[in-house]
């Protein structure tokens, strides 16, 4: 009879993951080793944009260099998993932590013209690591823990992430040295995952895109997400330039940033259990409601003069809130909306309308920042806000939502990459 450890598969791990406390500590080599990929990935996030705008360079290229993240990211999210089924977690999650140190390096060696090559290889890695861990977690959790251990992950993953975002800011350190600090953290978060004796379950085989399904079904979760993605993408790497240009100092603008993470922080888990009990396009439509208000605000604050800081980070703190946790609520409302369907292929089909407007905002945000001036960022917010608003409000007068159709159910976790926090769907 073939012992334990000889059983492929899931069945060599399931026997740790029922044990009372035994899927934390076999994930705890996954999770340590993503919290420093979430450190090391903030600080380049950070400074990459910080650095530009220092340096005066064009808007229009600050928006290239953050779109060629996502571009790289999208690209990966549909070409590594084959090669992490090949060659096995660990040796997938090794390759992909040298690709990002060998990319850090990089854009300390090139010149800032080149820098959207070392971006997206560096977002083609990010995806490989977010299948990695994502698939890691999902497969090694145990079933009646698979919440709490996520919703701990999500917590760490964004204190980690505002932690990282600040110390760019406050630390007293040069660029050059800050980019060799990334490139350690991306080679040391190779030490828990190849040190762990838990083994990385195999990958399952990917559904197909449901896109045209998932419009007919859900169009709310569709515009959701790539409103979640066109917003989200600007906040991250075009927001610290937003600051500089608007006359903020180096640590101010970091703050600018990181109050996005805290008011995103701050809401995500309200939000998700709110959506739970009330019709999830409902609350979208307060949600973005909210973030045209704060954005009118911010309007109003610069037309009478200028504004206090703290103003300033409070009004961007509830964009983030009102933006990045509606991923959250999309995703619920698909998986409630299409419950019968392969849960894989949707995941897949709301990550690429994520990637696909993560992709396109930091263009779209830059170019209108290249127009109008600064204040083009939050116009191009604005907008898009306005516009989920209208869409929503229609959708819910021509089609209200079935009692039966807002019965919640389990939906798969979903990672946003550009931010670098695990969304989970609450129960």
């Amino acid at each position: 009879m073939a012992s334990e450890q000889d059983v492929e598969g899931k069945e060599s791990i399931r026997p740790e993951a029922g044990r009372p406390g035994g899927s934390i500590a076999t994930l705890g080599a996954i999770v340590a080793g993503a919290l420093v990929l979430q450190i090391a990935g903030t600080l380049i996030n950070t400074l990459v944009p910080l650095s530009l705008a220092l340096a005066k360079q064009s808007p229009l290229l600050i928006g290239v260099v953050g779109s060629a993240y996502s571009v790289g990211f999208l690209w990966g999210c549909f070409k590594l998993p084959p090669l992490i089924r090949r060659i096995g977690h660990i040796r997938a999650f090794a390759v992909f932590a040298s690709l990002q140190t060998m990319a850090t390096i990089s854009i300390a060696l090139l010149p800032a013209e080149t820098w959207v090559l070392p971006r997206l290889v560096m977002g083609l890695a990010a995806a490989g690591h977010g299948v990695c861990i994502e698939s890691w977690i999902s497969g090694q959790a145990h079933p009646s823990q698979r919440g709490r251990i996520f919703g701990l992950y999500q917590i760490l993953n964004r204190v980690a992430l505002i932690a990282s975002q600040l110390a760019v800011g406050y630390a007293a350190v040069a660029m050059e040295s800050m980019l060799l600090l990334a490139a350690m953290a991306f080679s040391s978060a190779l030490i828990p995952v190849c040190l762990t004796r838990a083994r990385g379950p195999e990958s399952s085989d990917t559904g197909t895109l449901k896109l045209g399904l998932l419009w007919a079904q859900a169009p709310a979760a569709v515009i959701g997400c790539l409103y979640v993605g066109l917003m989200s993408g600007p906040l991250v790497n075009v927001a610290p330039a937003y600051g500089i240009l608007i006359g903020l100092d180096q640590r101010a603008a970091i703050l600018l940033t990181a109050s996005v993470q805290i008011g995103a922080l701050m809401l995500q888990w309200p939000i998700g259990h709110v959506a739970d009990r009330y019709d999830s396009r409902i609350i979208m439509l307060a949600s973005a409601a909210t973030v045209v208000a704060a954005l009118g605000g911010l309007g109003i604050g610069l037309v009478a003069g200028p504004m206090p800081a703290l103003w300033l980070l409070g009004l961007f703190g509830i964009v983030g809130a009102g933006s990045i946790p509606l991923y959250t609520v999309a995703v619920t409302h698909a998986f409630a909306r299409l419950k019968d369907e392969q849960p894989v292929g949707l995941s897949a089909g709301l990550l690429f309308l994520w990637g696909i407007g993560s992709t396109i905002g930091p263009l779209a945000a830059s170019a209108s920042m290249q127009t109008v001036g600064p204040q083009g960022l939050p116009l191009y917010f604005a907008v898009l806000s306005i516009g989920l608003c209208v869409f929503l409000a229609i959708r819910l007068v021509r089609k209200p939502a079935p009692g039966a159709l807002e019965t919640r159910h389990e939906a798969t976790p979903m990672s946003v990459p550009g931010m670098g926090s695990r969304l989970t769907p609450l129960k």
